[in-house]
Parts: C-alpha cells; sequence; structure tokens
C-alpha cells in the first residue's frame, strides 16, 4: 500500500513539474551573427529536465523570425518538436456578464491565427513545388540529348501540376481572405464586449508574443541546456575604414569598422556580435549554360531612335600635403571607449572558402532603433609609400597617393573610407581588394602645390599624303612644376591610340622622351624627379597612318 502512495505522488510530482516547465521564459540572446543582409540570433537556456516529455516556452523573440530556420539542440535529451507561435498575452479580465462569450471570441480568434498560419505553411509547400518544377531540367529541356516525347511527356506534367498548383493557390486566397473578414468581424466584437463590460476598450491590454516552444524527450531527469537560433531580415552591416596616413612616420593606419543597424523587434542586450562577409539573402544557386542558338534576322522596317548618354562625373575634394596647408581639424576618434590596441585583441578572424567571419569576444548593446551604430572590427599599422600621380590628358592635377604591400593579409571587402593625412581630414575614398596586383593604391588627395599642364605642339602637328595614305603627326608636350621646398619623384601618365580589328590603321610611336611603353595598350609612363622649385617637360611624338579615303573613329 505504501508504495502504491509512492507511485502515485511521484506520477503527480512528475506532472506538476512538467507543468512547471510549461510557463514561459524569457530567453536570453546570447549571440548574434550579423550577414550583409539579416542575421542569425542564438539563445541557451538552463532547463531541468524531467524523465518522459518537456515542453519548454521561450519568450524575447523576434517577430519576424523565419519559422522555417529554427533549429535546437538539448543536452541530454531529444527535439521531439520545435515551433514558432503568436499569442495574446496578459488577456483582459473581464465581468462574469461576458465571460463566456468574450472567451469564446478570443478562443474563435485562436483558431483563426492557427487557420492562417495553416494557409501559409500550404502556400509555402505549393510554392516550393512550383520551384521544383520549374527548375527541373526536364521540364525546361537543357539537355541536348533530351528526346521531343520526353519534352511533351514533361510540359504535359509541368501544365497538370501547374494548373493545379494555381488553383490550390486561388482556394487559399479565397478561404484567406474569408477569416480574415472573419478574424476582422471578431475582433471588433471583441472590442465591443469590452465597451459593454467596463466601459473601456480593454483590447489595448491584450498584448501579442512571439514565442518558440520546444518539445524534449529525456530518459532520465536532470539539470541540462536548451540551445536555439533562428534567422531574421531586419539587420544588416557595412563596412567602413578610417586611414590615417603620416608623411613624417611612413606608415599608414587602417581601422576596419562595421556600420550595423538592426530593427528585429528585440534588443540586443550584452550579446557577442560576429560579422560575416555572407548574405544569405543573395541567391546561391550556380547558374546554368542553356545551349546559344544562331540564325539570321528578319529585318523590319523601324524608327530610328537615338541614343542618348549621360556622363555623371565627381570631383574629389583638394588637399594640400604640406602640413602648413592641410584641411583644418584634428582627428581625435570619441567612439571608441577603450585603447584600440587592446581592442583588437578580442577580436578573431576566421575565413573558410566562402565567406569570412569577425567574431567580436566582447559584449555589445544594440538596440533596436534602425540606427546606425559603429563597432570597431579590426586595425592595422602598414608601411606606405607615398607617391606622386598625374593624368594630365584627363586632369592636371597631381594625386597624392599612399602604396601599401601585404593588403591581403587585411580581409578588406569594398567599402567606403574616411581619409586623414598629417591630421588632417581629406575626404572619402572607395577601398577595393578588387586587384589581383601585389600593390593596393590608396588615395590621399589631390596637392595643387604640383602644377601639370598639357598641350598640343602646334608647329610639330602635320598632315601629309603618301599614294593612297594619309599621314598624321602628333607631338604632345607635359610640363610638371614643382612649387614644394622639398624634391618629389612623381609618375606622369598618357597615351597614344592602339588598332584592334585592322592592317589598314598603322600607329607608330616616334619620340617618347625615355618612357616606359606598353605596346599592347599604347600607355605611356614616366617617373621623374623634380628638385624644390623645379620643372620638367615632356614630349612624345606619334603618328598615324591610314586610307585618306576612310575617316577614323576616335582620333
Amino acid at each position: 500500500m505504501k508504495h502504491i502512495f509512492l507511485t502515485i505522488a511521484s506520477f503527480f510530482l512528475i506532472i506538476g513539474l512538467s507543468a512547471e516547465n510549461s510557463k514561459p521564459t524569457i530567453a536570453k540572446l546570447q549571440k548574434v551573427t550579423v550577414y550583409v543582409s539579416g542575421a542569425h540570433l542564438y539563445y541557451t537556456e538552463n532547463i531541468t529536465l524531467n524523465t518522459g516529455n518537456n515542453e519548454f516556452i521561450f519568450e524575447n523573440i523576434s517577430p519576424y523570425i523565419y519559422e522555417n530556420t529554427l533549429q535546437a539542440s538539448c543536452k541530454n535529451g531529444v527535439i521531439t518538436e520545435i515551433r514558432h507561435q503568436l499569442v495574446y498575452k496578459d488577456k483582459p479580465k473581464v465581468t462574469k456578464k461576458y465571460d463566456r462569450e468574450i472567451q469564446a471570441v478570443l478562443d474563435s480568434i485562436e483558431d483563426i491565427n492557427f487557420d492562417l498560419q495553416d494557409i501559409k505553411n500550404k502556400f509555402y509547400v505549393l510554392e516550393t513545388e512550383k520551384n521544383m518544377l520549374l527548375n527541373n531540367r526536364i521540364m525546361k529541356g537543357q539537355q541536348l540529348r533530351d528526346s521531343l516525347p520526353l519534352l511533351r511527356d514533361g510540359l504535359a506534367l509541368l501544365r497538370e501540376r501547374l494548373n493545379s498548383i494555381y488553383e490550390q493557390n486561388l482556394k487559399l486566397e479565397k478561404s484567406k481572405n474569408k477569416l480574415i473578414k472573419r478574424q476582422n468581424q471578431l475582433n471588433q466584437r471583441y472590442t465591443d464586449l469590452q465597451l459593454l463590460s467596463s466601459g473601456q476598450n480593454l483590447i489595448n491590454n491584450a498584448k501579442t508574443v512571439n514565442q518558440v516552444i520546444v518539445n524534449v524527450f529525456a530518459e532520465t531527469s536532470s539539470n541540462s541546456q536548451i540551445s536555439f537560433n533562428y534567422f531574421v531580415n531586419q539587420a544588416s552591416w557595412i563596412p567602413q575604414y578610417d586611414l590615417q596616413a603620416s608623411s613624417n612616420s611612413g606608415k599608414i593606419n587602417l581601422k576596419y569598422f562595421a556600420s550595423l543597424t538592426q530593427n528585429t523587434g528585440i534588443s540586443w542586450e550584452n550579446v557577442n556580435l560576429t560579422l560575416s562577409t555572407s548574405n544569405p539573402s543573395e541567391n546561391n544557386l550556380k547558374p546554368i549554360l542553356n545551349p546559344w542558338f544562331l540564325s539570321f534576322n528578319q529585318y523590319l522596317r523601324e524608327k530610328s531612335k537615338s541614343n542618348a548618354r549621360i556622363n555623371i562625373s565627381s570631383t574629389p575634394k583638394s588637399i594640400s600635403t604640406s602640413k602648413d596647408d592641410a584641411i583644418a581639424g584634428e582627428y581625435n576618434d570619441k567612439n571608441e571607449d577603450m585603447d584600440e590596441k587592446y581592442l583588437t585583441e578580442y577580436i578573431a578572424i576566421t575565413e573558410n572558402l566562402i565567406r569570412t567571419e569577425y567574431e567580436i569576444n566582447m559584449k555589445y548593446t544594440i538596440n533596436c532603433d534602425a540606427k546606425q551604430h559603429k563597432v570597431m572590427i579590426n586595425q592595422h599599422e602598414i608601411d606606405m609609400n607615398l607617391k606622386f600621380a598625374t593624368v594630365p590628358k584627363i586632369c592636371t592635377d597631381a594625386f597624392l597617393l599612399a602604396q601599401i604591400t601585404g593588403w591581403e593579409e587585411m580581409k578588406i571587402i569594398p567599402g567606403v573610407a574616411r581619409v586623414y593625412f598629417d591630421n588632417g581630414y581629406v575626404g572619402e575614398t572607395y577601398l577595393s581588394a578588387s586587384t589581383t596586383l601585389d600593390t593596393l593604391d590608396i588615395d590621399l588627395g589631390r596637392d595643387k602645390t604640383i602644377t601639370v599642364s598639357r598641350k598640343k605642339v602646334k608647329e610639330k602637328t602635320k598632315i601629309k599624303y603618301l599614294n593612297d595614305d594619309k599621314i598624321e603627326t602628333r607631338t604632345i608636350e607635359i610640363m610638371v612644376r614643382n612649387t614644394k621646398n622639398v624634391p618629389i619623384e612623381i609618375s606622369v601618365e598618357d597615351q597614344i591610340p592602339v588598332v584592334k580589328g585592322t592592317n589598314e590603321i598603322k600607329v607608330e610611336l616616334l619620340e617618347a622622351d625615355e618612357a616606359i611603353y606598353d605596346n599592347n595598350t599604347g600607355m605611356l609612363k614616366w617617373n621623374i624627379k623634380l628638385k624644390s622649385k623645379e620643372q620638367k617637360k615632356i614630349k612624345f611624338t606619334y603618328e598615324i597612318t591610314y586610307p585618306k579615303n576612310k575617316a577614323v573613329a576616335g582620333l
């Protein structure tokens, strides 16, 4: 008898424990991985497992959860189900007179919510089936060996299934509209009943709450831990850089930031951040090449249309590389709460085949406000080589460049960079690692203390005719002057035309003043040294020969 009593008591104790597990718990967000578009949210909670089935309800869930990405794991237990649900929290108290009717209305609203979720799931299944049909290679006839009967059968099946899918979609849409209409009626009825019962609209007190429900089976009772995660799309980050160059030290300090925004519906409080260069929202399917067929065009008489071209250009900001003439404004980064060299010790960089991840092993709080939050990722101090360059055919200004090597180690992705030179703010440039060269050039701005001019020498420019050919000789003169108090080195770039696709046009470089010449591209480059207040003249001459009865495009 005593044994039976203990068994019954244990049974009710287990039931009581299971009921205790079913109480909602505010889940603690532990870690967030932010992608270029979207974020993955990770939770971990300590739990007590009872023998048999356990149900755990977690709140503090984003309303923008992608339910299909919901995953969970549990130590010492087996996950039997995980799902997301939307519930009414803190239902308003009602008087006994309307108690039953109000409760019935709320139950009906809850049933409709489940029905709408069911319709949503069916839409997803039908859409998945449609995509599988349309992406099937047999349906698309992408294989050259596909026979006509096989294609005919495939198209018949495609037509049959698509018609069925669209019919089911239409029925589901009608059912959805009816449910939404009924839901609105019930909500209005609920409001009316609240007004009747209490004289005020208590519906405002009924909040909707997103929950994640995890069911776990355990063979024995134990203390355990549940982890679950899901994807949301209301978060993103873009790279930003600060470049601080110093002519005295010969080094450039590159600071790598993330401009992060999140509007996920919940605040990220004291979480570990990981920034990933991946984009889950992007189509990750490899493109498939279809056969490329050629045939003759059947020309139709059509009115001619003129093509309009819009050229958009930007004017970079001007600077002086002289410390005395630099734009006023000292650089003082007040956004950092701790020493930056110390901060970089918290950054762990992980690189795999398709993405780079920056794991920031310190706590961050990012409020849900859709504002930009600045998160420092890394910084590098790099040796640089300052260099002046000019391309007078396009612009007669001289530009200061910082050349750095070993940039592949910095895991750079394209982004806007704020440039500071000798404690003065220069402006913004775009930092891109899309180059195959070992040296990365960073633009530091224009230098007006170096003057450059380019002109065509008229007395050495002439045209003559020989048999059926027309021969044009052109001479270009470039003048570079250094008005600085220190000597400089500057590279000057220009070009002569190159011929493509015909043997009737010939171009010959006659004079180049010791330029480095690339015969394939026609590019000319001079590396010259100028003392203080010194100027130097560069000349090059080229000859173009072509049939005199033809016009050459591009001259």
